[in-house]
């Protein structure tokens, strides 16, 4: 981070970061104007508070004064403070009397500062501690530009050199405290530089992260849009396609490599829609927070799912396991319905004719417990961790040469995440793999 001593901040973000750190000064002017304000009521009442005596109290007709003067003017900054913040507006004139506000504030505090150790010991340079307390609050908690800086610098000066004569009148004492202000004035203004330095990168980072976040969720929208609007479209000319192979497979004309021909068609068709079915899901998913669910027998609903697979002629053969009692569950039966075709086809893909598929229900305290099974050719132990990543990487043909996108798991992962639930897998290479969802019981009726 550079530090900006003698220089501002660039033009295209200086007026919004002017007018972010005067609303921020005018908070502060307001917060510690009350700390200040209770600070200075409680230092009147001490007295009382601990029983002691006026003459038990050094200078404490002067410090008395000081008291009373700070506990009228406070308020008026504390008042000013709170209506410009109510009715902060971002023209030029409002901001020119924002920061105003604060510089004035921020001289008074560290004059106050500067009293307090003028009067606790009549020589200042003995004890600056109120004096430098001050000078580094204003420094850290306020935001100037250097010149601001400077001209607190110079109204603190002026002050200084007109007070210390009534305390000190010996040339060398004059001198000695003119140079330990100096110093203190200079450390007041490395600090502040330092503190509008690291917030001035601050506000340029987040303004940054801002403008980035704001593009990528309108590159997003696009997308979803888009990806939308393709895979509907894309729909239509797949159907008409399909049916004209169905027409042309009807007629009886064709010859065997004709034949052939057609249903490599309506299988590049099915695989088509497959690959469009995913796009829109994602789409949906995407877009859509939330969706509607339903106490639903996952028993049955599973049990009719493996029965759509069997009868579509489907190998290798699926088989059910489930328990003699309804498991219950609130579930989207769409999105879940889709769940259970993305595993059940993906097993299907990775595994030969003659293994078996085994899909399961589990009760398991409290949770439905759902696996699919099978006995195919596993997944690398280095593809599993990126196997649910949308287009993922891992994505590989199935034993067949079908085609994949990468898509599915990743469906898959998203639709049972909104269920609040998890999906899980284990994989031995050669041995097959098993996807375990768990979802939340609900009470069985």
């Amino acid at each position: 981070m550079k530090i900006k001593f003698f220089s501002r901040l660039s033009n295209p973000n200086r007026s919004l970061f002017r007018a972010d750190y005067i609303r921020q000064n005018l908070e502060a002017v307001r917060s510690m104007g009350i700390v200040f304000f209770v600070f200075d009521v409680l230092f009147k009442l001490s007295p009382y508070i601990f029983g002691l005596k006026p003459d038990q109290v050094r200078h404490v007709q002067e410090f008395d004064l000081s008291v009373n003067i700070h506990i009228a003017v406070t308020p008026i900054f504390i008042l000013l403070a709170i209506v410009m913040i109510r009715q902060f507006r971002q023209t030029p004139k409002y901001l020119f009397l924002g920061q105003l506000l604060s510089i004035l504030f921020a001289s008074y505090i560290i004059a106050a500062g500067m009293m307090g150790s003028i009067l606790s010991m009549h020589n200042p340079k003995n004890t600056v501690t109120l004096y430098m307390i001050t000078l580094m609050i204003a420094g850290v908690f306020f935001v100037f530009e250097y010149y601001e800086s400077l001209l607190i610098g110079l109204i603190i000066t002026v002050i200084f050199s007109l007070l210390l004569p009534h305390y000190v009148t010996d040339a060398r004492q004059l001198m000695l405290n003119q140079f330990m202000s100096a110093i203190l004035l200079i450390a007041f203004f490395s600090i502040s530089r330092y503190v509008f330095s690291y917030r001035a990168n601050h506000f340029i980072q987040l303004k940054i992260i801002r403008e980035k976040n704001t593009q990528i969720e309108m590159a997003n929208q696009l997308k979803d849009e888009i990806l939308g609007v393709v895979a509907h479209d894309l729909r239509n000319p797949l159907a008409a396609i399909e049916s004209i192979a169905g027409i042309m497979q009807l007629d009886g004309k064709l010859d065997d490599d004709q034949d052939d021909n057609i249903l490599m068609i309506k299988a590049s068709c099915e695989r088509a829609k497959l690959i469009i079915n995913d796009l829109i899901e994602v789409a949906r998913n995407d877009i859509d927070s939330e969706f509607e669910v339903r106490k639903t027998d996952l028993n049955q609903f599973l049990l009719q799912i493996v029965e759509e697979w069997m009868y579509s002629g489907t190998k290798p053969k699926i088989i059910y396991y489930g328990p003699q009692k309804p498991v219950f569950a609130w579930i989207n039966e769409e999105k879940m319905h889709r769940v259970m075709d993305n595993l059940i086809s993906n097993a299907v893909k990775f595994s030969a004719e003659e293994e078996g598929i085994e899909v399961s229900l589990r009760d398991a305290s409290g949770s439905a417990l759902i696996d699919v099974k099978d006995f195919g050719v596993g997944i690398p132990d280095s593809l599993l961790p990126n196997i649910f990543d949308r287009f993922s990487k891992a994505s590989r043909k199935g034993l067949h040469g079908e085609e994949s996108i990468g898509l599915g798991l990743s469906i898959v992962k998203q639709i049972i995440a909104k269920h609040g639930g998890e999906v899980k897998v284990k994989s031995v290479e050669q041995q097959g793999t098993t996807f375990t969802i768990s979802l939340n019981q609900s009470i069985a009726s």
